[in-house]
C-alpha cells in the first residue's frame, strides 16, 4: 500500500503546470500593446467665459456674432455666411487687442461653436468670449 502511495503523490507533483511561459506571454503582449497604442494629446481653445455671476457689460467696440440653435451667422444685423466669416472678422479688427464676442444660443451645436473660434483665431482675433446672461 505504501507503494502505491507514493507513486499516486508522485504523479500529483508532475501533473502541475509551469506557469513562466504563460506569465512571460502577458507581458509580452502588455509590451505590444503599450508601444502600438498611441497617445495624442487634445488642442484646445484658449478662451475667457465669464461666469453667469461675475458677467460684465460689452464694450461697443467689440465684434458680435450671434449663432443660433439652427446652426445660422448673424453679425450687424445681418446674416453672413460661415464661410464669409474669417474676412468679416479681419476686416472688422481695429486693433489686435480687439475682442470678438460670440452669442451663441444654448442649443446651439458646439461643433459649430468651436469651428466660428477657430475661424476668428485665423482671422487674428486673439480675444474671444462666449457672451452669457447675468442672473
Amino acid at each position: 500500500m505504501r507503494k502505491l502511495y507514493s507513486r499516486l503523490k508522485m504523479d500529483d507533483d508532475t501533473q502541475n503546470v509551469d506557469m513562466t511561459p504563460l506569465i512571460d506571454m502577458v507581458f509580452i503582449l502588455l509590451i505590444f500593446f503599450i508601444v502600438t497604442s498611441v497617445f495624442s494629446k487634445d488642442k484646445g481653445m484658449d478662451i475667457e467665459r465669464p461666469s453667469q455671476q461675475s458677467a460684465g457689460k460689452v464694450a461697443s467696440q467689440n465684434i458680435m456674432i450671434t449663432l443660433t440653435e439652427t446652426g445660422k451667422l448673424r453679425a450687424d444685423g445681418r446674416d453672413i455666411s460661415f464661410n464669409s466669416l474669417r474676412s468679416y472678422v479681419s476686416k472688422k479688427m481695429k486693433t489686435k487687442n480687439q475682442a470678438v464676442v460670440i452669442m451663441a444660443d444654448v442649443d446651439a451645436d458646439v461643433g459649430d461653436l468651436a469651428d466660428i473660434m477657430d475661424e476668428c483665431r485665423l482671422a487674428g482675433a486673439k480675444k474671444i468670449s462666449l457672451a452669457t446672461e447675468s442672473e
